[in-house]
């Protein structure tokens, strides 16, 4: 029987923030950011495992923060690589999926993913092989050349991606077996699986679905959960 595994990546420095500590594990409501995502995929159903990739000198962390916080799905807490794409298919080799098995690829640096979107991503996977979350740019969007704009695609067609991403294991992997053997570069998934040539279904996004890049992100963050906590109510 296909099992869903959630794989929570966790690999980055956050060196873009300017901190010492990475921003996966910066305190976020009483608890660092990473926490966030896993304790949402441990309370699905629909999540049979989750697997976290985080840099070797923090799996040990890692796993005291499972701990801490009652991660009872917790399968395996895998080596990060040295780029997204690398940390991604470290995951991919930590165990012997089956082929319809479906993976489920997050950013721990997106705390307030819900559960309605990472189930929608299960099932559009399911359905279609490979399914990724979405949102409308909502700005005109320029190519700019050498300091000239260059075109203004029409913005009717233009999504944001964000995570989660969910795929077959059969799909997922063969687009990072061509991605590795054709020296393909993505910034996520989604990318590498269109790049080997398979389609991706669309599932609507989250506007609160943030994802912490730079301190004013964390700061962000950081107020919605004040907010939500002030008016008595879990972000």
């Amino acid at each position: 029987m296909a099992r869903t595994y959630g794989i929570i990546l966790a690999g980055g420095s956050g060196s873009r923030m300017g901190r010492a500590e990475p921003k996966q594990f910066l305190p976020l409501g009483g608890m660092p950011v990473i926490a966030w995502s896993l304790r949402l995929f441990n309370s699905l159903n629909a999540i049979d495992a989750v697997i976290a990739v985080s840099a070797d000198e923090h799996c040990d962390r890692l796993q005291e923060i499972a701990n801490q916080f009652g991660i009872n799905k917790i399968h395996a807490i895998v080596r990060g690589g040295s780029t997204r794409q690398e940390s991604a298919r470290n995951a991919l080799n930590a165990l012997p999926y089956g082929h319809d098995d479906i993976l489920i690829f997050h950013d721990a640096a997106r705390p307030f993913v819900t559960g309605r979107c990472v189930e929608a991503c299960i099932d559009a996977a399911r359905l279609h092989g490979a399914a990724a979350a979405y949102l409308p740019v909502r700005d005109t969007v320029a190519e700019i050349a050498d300091g000239f704009v260059s075109a203004v695609p029409l913005r009717d067609r233009l999504y944001a991606a964000q995570t989660p991403q969910g795929f077959q294991y059969r799909i997922i992997r063969q687009a990072h077996d061509y991605a590795l053997r054709e020296g393909i570069s993505a910034t996520d998934d989604a990318g590498l699986a269109i790049a080997a040539g398979f389609i991706v279904k669309m599932v609507e996004g989250d506007d609160e679905n943030i994802k912490i890049t730079t301190e004013r992100d964390y700061r962000a963050a950081c107020a919605a959960v004040d907010i939500a906590t002030r008016q008595g109510r879990n972000k």
